[in-house]
């Protein structure tokens, strides 16, 4: 197979609409918390700033050392470094995709097909897409931990056929460190890696074909979760919540209410996979390359137990069905290709030139919406910083900021502050401006659809019509 032009052109036109809308996007919410050392109000101005921030943040927060180092790190450089490298993440994050579900080393020899089915169903099926792609902190938590997921899981993927020879002397220094990574990452991706390595490693065991490089990997892995999931920071934050009226027991009934919505939000790709399921059994192809069904359901049941975890979790944010989303993409593409080795067609010529036409044209319709939105959501920030700017060179304690003319949708992130002065967001930003309060001077009307089911807001700009008491502003 010889490399494919038509991948590499269509590669870097994500690259550049990835680096253009991560350009535009304004910072928002936590981005400001992380612009600052943990604890303090001193800006991080240096890479020694970064190691202080988080030694404090893991025993004062939380251990998630790795995705918040990453998030410093990339508000430190600033923009456009930083949307470059988010763009970098996102190519790297569909080939690791690609090579994982076909069980094979890193190559330059891309097929288009699979390569536009992965971009697809990323786009339109991952939650929060504008949120966890473009937002700093909120990529790095996401974005960034599950594709150091991805190419911690590559060598295990690829040892599940036995045609491949790995070279084990470079292989173990290699997974110590994508281990250590992995493992030190985000707690449900970490959980769901940890219990399907595991699982795989006893099956290898049973068999005789353990690794000494499989072990060394899965071991630092362990570190790193154990780093993660056992940080003082977290037993701080979740004592902070149960002050703040927190119930365990009374969050599972809302945690499985968003686990069943994730579910729903992703009913484009779980048709995907039940399809080819369905068609791979009908030819009983499960038996003609038994690695590559095997290692493509061992990747749906890891992206199914990593969204199930969360229904445990003290907080089940939109955000937290990212490995979900991309581990059922790997197998399902995985699985499809069980029927091309073979000789079967996944659809009729016409029908899959149909769908491929729908899919572009609404991705394309979806495109130009997001890059318009983000194109005001800029120009707003720059109104937004002036309004700060001359508040502050006044004196002014209580800042009072217009309104943005994007609300937040799949698409696109504005986490923006609120008329009221104690909403979270409004919180971490008089912090960051070391002020007494600061609030919007009115709010969008509250939807009735989540941000998930709204695709476009090309003309459906809500008017911004609550305003705040008087004594709120000025008090």
């Amino acid at each position: 197979m010889q490399i494919s032009t038509r991948s590499y052109c269509y590669l870097l036109f994500w690259f550049g609409l990835i680096a253009l809308c991560a350009h535009l996007s304004p910072y928002f919410a936590n981005d400001y918390r992380y612009f600052l050392i943990q604890g303090s109000h001193e800006l991080v101005s240096s890479y020694m700033d970064i190691v202080e921030s988080q030694y404090q943040h893991y025993f004062e927060w939380g251990g998630r050392t790795v995705a918040h180092v990453i998030a410093q790190l990339l508000l430190f450089w600033g923009k456009p470094v930083s949307a470059v490298v988010q763009a970098l993440c996102y190519i790297t994050l569909i080939l690791f995709i690609y090579y994982n579900a076909y069980g094979i080393r890193p190559t330059l020899k891309l097929r288009f097909m699979p390569i536009f089915t992965i971009t697809a169903l990323l786009f339109l099926q991952l939650r929060v897409f504008g949120e966890v792609v473009f937002n700093i902190v909120s990529s790095a938590n996401y974005l960034y931990t599950v594709t150091i997921a991805l190419m911690f899981l590559l060598p295990y993927r690829i040892s599940m056929r036995h045609d491949v020879q790995l070279n084990s002397a470079f292989l173990w220094p290699l997974m110590m460190v994508l281990g250590l990574l992995a493992g030190w990452s985000n707690e449900n991706t970490a959980a769901a890696v940890a219990t399907f390595v595991g699982l795989y490693l006893l099956y290898n065991l049973k068999q005789r074909r353990l690794k000494f490089w499989q072990c060394i990997g899965y071991a630092a892995f362990l570190v790193g979760f154990a780093l993660l999931v056992f940080a003082p920071g977290n037993g701080e934050r979740f004592d902070s919540m149960e002050d703040k009226g927190f119930d365990y027991v009374g969050h599972i009934d809302a945690a499985f209410f968003i686990f069943c919505e994730s579910l729903l939000v992703n009913i484009l790709l779980l048709l995907a996979l039940a399809f080819v399921i369905v068609r791979v059994k009908q030819h009983f192809l499960q038996f003609a390359r038994p690695a590559l069904y095997h290692g493509s359901m061992w990747f749906v049941a890891m992206g199914f137990f990593a969204l199930f975890l969360m229904i445990f979790s003290p907080n089940f944010p939109a955000r937290a069905a990212t490995p979900f989303t991309v581990f059922v993409i790997t197998g399902t593409v995985g699985l499809s290709e069980l029927l091309r080795i073979r000789g079967h067609k996944l659809m009729s010529t016409p029908w899959r030139r149909t769908i491929v036409t729908i899919t572009s044209v609404l991705m394309a319709t979806i495109i130009v919406n997001m890059v318009y939105n983000y194109v005001l959501l800029k120009n707003d920030s720059n109104v937004r910083m002036a309004e700060i700017s001359k508040q502050l060179d006044m004196g002014e304690r209580n800042l009072v900021v217009s309104p943005m003319r994007v609300n937040t949708y799949k698409y696109v992130y504005a986490a923006d502050v609120r008329a009221s002065p104690e909403y979270w967001t409004n919180l971490i930003e008089k912090n960051f401006y070391q002020v007494d309060s600061i609030v919007r001077s009115c709010d969008y009307p509250k939807r009735a659809l989540d941000h998930d089911f709204i695709p476009l807001t090309f003309f459906l700009h809500e008017e911004c019509n609550l305003l705040p008491k008087p004594e709120v502003a000025s008090k």
